[in-house]
């Protein structure tokens, strides 16, 4: 077997790439400052079938955005109702109908009702997204946490890998509702207790959205 070695290959102009028309296999490892694949390549035909990723699609980020509440909030909500706060919303203008968004959002709450539950739902241009089947007169949301105690609060969050649908600005914003039988206080980044003291908390929200290439 033929065995040449070089220090460095450059292309034809002495600045522009070398082309491997008939492709290239390496055995070894491949170091590369900057690696930019095209979007018909693969993760297969890129790195050969060997390398465990068959069918993973070589997708990039385009855009992130976020937004983020750090002030307090509170709403008296009926059982079985929903309270849509006016902050956290976040919007994104996709480049692509067929693009995927990331959402991911994160929550402190907290509900002035002892043994039970909040449940957080994010809403797309107002609709919800994600949530589960429905099954009689129970309620459809995506995510909740047990929460009582007067000097704490719990986490909610969401991921969900949603489809742009189209190429216009797409509202992301939050539902939240609870199920004490009665109406009671939700209350978003902070405790239930606010009394001046080192012990209770505030804590901040926010929603991040990451436009993918398709």
């Amino acid at each position: 077997m033929s065995e040449i070695r070089v220090e460095n290959i450059i292309g034809e102009t002495g600045t522009d790439a070398v082309k491997f028309t008939k492709g290239i296999n390496v055995t070894g490892i491949v170091t590369a400052t900057n690696v930019s694949i095209g979007s018909s390549v693969t993760a297969t035909s890129f790195f050969g079938s060997g390398a465990g990723l068959s069918g993973v699609s070589a997708g990039k980020l385009l855009q992130v955005v976020q937004t983020t509440k750090t002030d307090t909030a509170s709403n008296n909500t009926a059982s079985g109702a929903k309270w849509n706060p006016t902050s956290p919303k976040c919007s994104i203008t996709p480049s692509n109908a067929s693009n995927k968004i990331l959402v991911q959002a994160t929550i402190p709450v907290a509900i002035a009702q002892d043994q039970h539950n909040i449940y957080l739902t994010v809403l797309k241009d107002g609709s919800t997204m994600f949530i589960g089947d429905a099954d009689g007169a129970m309620q459809r949301t995506t995510v909740g946490t047990f929460n009582y105690n007067n000097y704490r609060f719990e986490f909610l969050h969401f991921n969900y890998l949603d489809t742009a649908g189209g190429t216009s600005a797409i509202e992301y914003s939050l539902q939240l509702s609870h199920d004490s039988g009665s109406s009671s206080t939700i209350y978003m980044n902070r405790t239930e207790a606010t009394d001046n003291s080192d012990d209770r908390h505030r804590g901040a929200a926010n929603i991040i959205l990451t436009e993918i290439q398709a």
